[in-house]
């Protein structure tokens, strides 16, 4: 037992003597770039002198060793230039620097920057550039949300993972957490998919409060996912509230009106078809000649993806009115974008 402890000691030392290192502790062609780099306030924006010749300049074992520098703008911009090259280690250096909770500021508009997590710029960095696959996101976010659930890319995770037990309670926790972004609806919708009867009241209560709020969309997003018949009231006094009567050609809709139109449809009774009919036929905003409005398209497109011999008569109608060519490359495009729209994760 005493032999295991020593050895643990030993291990401990070795990983603190190998962290914090200045940058005089690299070589004096990188010292300049590092010297500049060091002195930024944030993040640089666009790739600058500096970055661009200690990418190209450092080796794969300098970048690796200045993932470990004090200052965290360097462990930032290391990580970069390590998926930039496409070095192979990118995705287990990922994984062991997601306890890198050091706060750097980053731009993400030109007039527009916040406080980040050293690890999560890392893991934007490994998606946005390489992409992961899909055992690379698994493993990822079974690490993130099991271990680090604090890093704000966490609730980016969410909304994409499947409804697995072991991510409940942290989703529900989430669910639970009143804030003045999304994050409690984005938590909500990953709460539906469990579909369980015990959290009906809960989101509904939820949903109640937010359905008129900057964050419909995911409302109607959880009930596409979970159409409880609880849920169906809130749809119908949103419909006579903000739809019936307001659709005309003047005017165009967004897209918050197909993700009704889509979760009206997915409970595929005589209330829905009505909603779905008054849709379809008051027009919006027309292009001519280009055709249909968008009305037309989100009630066809959710009558086609939640198919019901009740809307038979629905759809055909809308058929007639669409040229066919038209609406085969329509079909295509609304399919594709249906099963591919939740996989921003």
């Amino acid at each position: 037992m005493k032999r295991i402890f020593l050895v643990l000691c030993i291990l401990n030392l070795f990983v603190s003597c190998k962290k914090g290192y200045d940058v005089d502790d690299f070589g004096e062609n990188l010292r300049p770039y590092l010297e500049r780099l060091s002195k930024e306030k944030a993040l640089p924006v666009s790739d600058t002198l500096a970055k661009s010749l200690l990418e190209k300049k450092a080796s794969k074992e300098e970048l690796i060793k200045l993932m470990d520098a004090k200052n965290p703008i360097l462990r930032v911009v290391a990580y970069r230039a390590i998926v930039n090259r496409n070095e192979p280690e990118y995705f287990d250096l990922l994984t062991n620097h997601l306890s890198d909770t050091a706060k750097v500021t980053s731009w993400f508009y030109e007039d527009a920057s916040d406080s980040f997590f050293v690890s999560d710029l890392m893991i934007r960095k490994a998606f946005d550039k390489r992409g992961l696959s899909p055992i690379q996101k698994k493993v990822l976010t079974e690490k993130v949300l099991l271990e680090h659930s604090y890093l704000d890319v966490s609730n980016w995770m969410i909304q994409d993972v499947d409804p697995n037990e072991k991510y409940y309670n942290l989703i529900k926790k989430r669910a639970q957490t009143k804030n003045e972004k999304c994050d409690q609806l984005t938590a909500c919708y990953a709460l539906s998919k469990f579909k369980k009867k015990e959290d009906v009241t809960f989101l509904f209560n939820v949903f109640k409060q937010n359905i008129n709020g900057g964050c419909k969309e995911r409302v109607f997003k959880s009930i596409e996912k979970f159409p409880d018949p609880k849920f169906f009231q809130l749809l119908n006094v949103y419909f006579q509230n903000n739809i019936k009567g307001k659709l005309t050609p003047k005017e165009n809709i967004s897209d918050e009106v197909l993700y009704f139109a889509r979760a009206i449809a997915v409970y595929k009774n005589s209330e829905s078809l009505a909603i779905l009919n008054y849709i379809a036929e008051n027009n919006t905003y027309i292009n001519k000649p280009y055709w249909p409005p968008s009305n037309k398209e989100y009630v066809f497109q959710a009558a086609k993806i939640y198919y019901d011999t009740i809307y038979n008569n629905l759809i055909k109608k809308i058929e007639k009115e669409i040229d066919p060519c038209e609406l085969k490359t329509l079909s295509y495009r609304w399919m594709d974008d249906f099963r591919n729209e939740n996989k921003d994760w």
